[in-house]
């Protein structure tokens, strides 16, 4: 009966599902990736598949991947509830038409802004190198 309740648990919170209005929303639960672009725009299929081919990578560091399309966003790995796309753009001080891969912390600040794809090697090491990061590692 405990392990059922244990699994139970863990299930619950392993699936728990946030709803996000804004970046703020994440602050101190997840670390965000959002990747900016035209709609077709083949860097953001490309910086996209890059991540979600590393899913394990993902869940181990506590991220949400978003990406944002003119005015429609979407999840493209972890639980959250349909992002605002004007709210993230306004947020992260990015502009219809440009591509962007923005990394936020777990503390809301950006902590890494490319206008280029970025390799999952850099993107981990960043994060890697978060102190809050490292505590988690322990």
């Amino acid at each position: 009966m405990t392990r059922l309740l244990v699994a139970l648990i863990f299930v619950l919170v392993s699936s728990q599902v946030f709803a996000m209005n804004s970046l703020s929303d994440l602050t101190w639960k997840k670390r965000v990736i959002i990747v900016f672009a035209d709609a077709g725009d083949k860097r953001l299929e490309r910086q996209v598949k890059i991540l979600t081919d590393r899913r394990p990578e993902l869940e181990e560091r506590d991220l949400v991947v978003i990406s944002v399309t003119n005015d429609e966003a979407s999840t493209a790995f972890g639980n959250v509830a349909k992002p605002d796309a004007a709210a993230l753009r306004d947020e992260a001080g990015v502009k219809k038409g440009s591509f962007q891969v923005i990394l936020v912390g777990k503390d809301g600040g950006i902590k890494l802004r490319s206008d280029t794809v970025v390799p999952d090697v850099e993107l981990f090491d960043v994060i890697d190198r978060m102190p809050m990061r490292q505590a988690e590692r322990g």
